[in-house]
């Protein structure tokens, strides 16, 4: 098998999104004493991302991108808010996928036989990841019961995370392999998807219920009888929240509720404003409490509580509403320090944090500004070669990015945006403009006669 730059870069991609993947389930479930290398691993992988990354960029817009980005990560901790340039390093590493994950795909989408060979590789290590989540998270689940443990592969505390993942890989390969002229039979056909979203419901993550209304209703085709589907489609979906309901009930309330379950009623309304709100005035109190008792160690604030608390950053330190507080709070604790503001603020800081108030925090209204653009042309920006949006996983990852702002910080980790963003490419499709069939093999395309599909 002749090895060209594609086909490396496709290993190195891979081996990336798998090592990430499995690491927290290996060290949690399998070989602990391997924790302690965990951060190096990470750090291995960061430097991985960003030579692939500089390797593959070929598009002046992904260049502006990642300079403006810098420069903004930069000015905003070490002159601004006086971090060192240590603090402005490594906590620049939780932007690594906004920077140098999206030009690794469209690298692969301005070659048509690169993009050919890529596709498959990726359909086939998507699949055995999602159904790799299957046998982690029933093992978590038997083991801890329904709770923050189930993270799948992901291992400890990265529930709502896999939830998500396989969500949007689920949807992606069905969405792929249906016949929209055949639409209820191949759904039935390709039913193996759906069933492989079940691990969602064994690990109390309260957002799957959103993200099963989502599946179900974007893999209807949007036309104008797309009204008209979703009438019809209303009992199937009620009838599968009510085995999922009834699943969530008997997991997280039953006799495998696991440490963070209080056997309520989780959709009641005191229910729902207790997990959304608290009351402000204690709020540091209360999470210094859950801190030091919960089985967790995290503060775990109300999420719209955090949303209101941002008020107070301002009045303890006026004047970083452009520019945030920097980078580095959400990194070190090992061989680095954590910051000042850490330590000041770890009460909000530790625990489940939405990735608006991740973004904003740091690199203040700039950094939102920055991100909003980002995601504004990952979606316009056509390839070349491919000029048909798919539309519906388009408008499903859109959705699944915003709660992601409102909801959790998943975004920051590569291994969530090496799908997510590889997906969002992946949405241009067909219409293929100019494909040379003559074209000359060098090391920068694929004699597909010659290569089979990387599986690692």
């Amino acid at each position: 098998m002749t090895i060209t730059r594609p086909i490396l870069y496709e290993y190195a991609l891979m081996g990336v999104f798998w090592v990430l993947g499995t690491i927290g389930f290996v060290c949690d479930e399998i070989i602990s004493p391997l924790e302690s290398l965990r951060p190096y691993v990470l750090l291995a992988c960061d430097a991985l991302l960003i030579l692939l990354g500089l390797a593959c960029m070929r598009h002046r817009t992904d260049v502006v991108l990642v300079v403006t980005l810098g420069v903004l990560i930069i000015v905003s901790s070490v002159p601004f808010n006086g971090l060192s340039w240590k603090h402005a390093f490594n906590g620049g590493r939780v932007f690594i996928s906004a920077m140098f994950v999206y030009p690794i795909f469209r690298y692969f989408w301005d070659n048509a036989k690169r993009h050919d060979h890529f596709v498959k590789t990726l359909d086939k290590n998507l699949f055995l990841f999602l159904a790799l989540q299957a046998f982690c998270v029933t093992y978590q689940f038997f083991l801890y019961g329904a709770g923050d443990h189930g993270g799948g592969s992901l291992g400890d505390l990265h529930s709502g995370t896999i939830s998500m993942l396989i969500y949007l890989i689920s949807f992606y390969l069905l969405k792929k392999n249906l016949d929209r002229k055949n639409f209820w039979y191949s759904l039935w056909e390709n039913k193996m998807y759906i069933i492989l979203l079940f691990p969602t419901f064994l690990n109390e993550t309260k957002v799957s219920f959103v993200l099963l209304l989502l599946y179900f209703v974007l893999l209807l085709p949007i036309d104008r009888r797309f009204f008209i589907r979703t009438v019809v489609i209303a009992p199937i979906l009620a009838l599968v929240f009510f085995v999922g309901y009834s699943v969530y009930r008997v997991t997280y309330q039953g006799e495998f509720a696991g440490t963070s379950a209080d056997n309520v009623d989780i959709f009641s309304e005191e229910y729902l404003l207790e997990y959304m709100l608290m009351d402000i005035e204690n709020a540091e109190e209360d999470a210094t409490w859950n801190m030091e008792n919960s089985a967790t160690g995290l503060a775990d604030l109300p999420r719209a509580t955090k949303f209101l608390l941002l008020a107070q950053f301002e009045e303890d330190h006026p004047g970083h509403i452009p520019l945030g507080f920097g980078v580095g709070h959400f990194k070190g604790g090992t061989k680095l320090d954590h910051t000042d503001f850490f330590y000041e603020y770890e009460w909000y800081l530790v625990g489940t944090i939405p990735y608006l108030i991740h973004i904003y925090l740091q690199l203040g209204l700039l950094g939102v500004v920055w991100f909003f653009t980002f995601w504004i042309l990952m979606f316009v920006r056509k390839p070349d070669l491919y000029q048909e949006r798919d539309w519906n996983l388009h408008l499903f990852i859109a959705l699944l990015i915003a709660l992601n702002l409102v909801y959790i910080e998943a975004m920051r980790n590569p291994v969530f945006c090496i799908p997510l963003y590889g997906l969002i490419v992946a949405g241009w499709h067909g219409g293929c403009k100019k494909k040379d069939e003559d074209e000359e093999i060098d090391d920068e395309t694929i004699n597909e006669t010659t290569l089979s599909t990387t599986t690692i």
